[in-house]
């Protein structure tokens, strides 16, 4: 029943979210939550989801498709720096990306593995191994349908130097109360 919703709301919503800059990422619905997801080109603010919640919920109490749920919450977000990955768009969007990965019980695979995202088409998924030590493989391919779920992985700090680079072992001191974006410049 919940692909049924997700579809609906897919096909009743993405074309007025399209048109407000929106673009829908993710929809599920469980345990009584209808939750939304959208990412936007420009920034994404609260006035913004607020705007696209109102505009969803007007669209869902127009169309009698889900008068038989009864009562529901709606939540509509951002994905945030760590995004739920679930179609072959979603994939593709992240190739070069870390992520991580867990995979349905009944697949021969790890269970859990991490890797940075080599590719996705015709279902399949190919991931360049973070640690090849759970696997003799260093790159796997898995179909998209053998995840239980995927999703990106933000990591702070700077960049892992590159081959051949050399450090003095000299560490900048982080001030006290600086910012996440004073930090960052520095």
């Amino acid at each position: 029943m919940a692909f049924d919703i997700e579809e609906k709301v897919r096909s009743l919503a993405e074309g007025a979210l399209k048109e407000s800059g929106l673009e829908l990422l993710d929809i599920e619905f469980k345990a009584g939550s209808l939750r939304i997801t959208l990412d936007s080109l420009d920034s994404m603010d609260l006035d913004r989801i607020a705007e696209a919640s109102t505009l969803i919920s007007k669209l869902i109490d127009a169309s009698n498709d889900f008068d038989a749920l009864g009562s529901f919450t709606l939540e509509v977000s951002s994905p945030g720096v760590e995004r739920t990955l679930r179609t072959e768009q979603h994939f593709q969007r992240f190739i070069g990306s870390k992520a991580a990965f867990k995979t349905k019980p009944d697949t021969v695979v790890p269970r859990r593995f991490q890797g940075v995202i080599q590719g996705a088409s015709d279902g399949v998924v190919t991931v360049a191994l973070e640690d090849s030590a759970i696997s003799e493989l260093k790159v796997l391919q898995i179909r998209i349908d053998q995840l239980e779920r995927a999703r990106t992985v933000f990591e702070w700090g700077a960049s892992k130097p590159k081959a051949g680079s050399k450090s003095n072992g000299n560490k900048k001191a982080v001030k006290p109360n600086s910012t996440i974006n004073e930090i960052a410049k520095d």
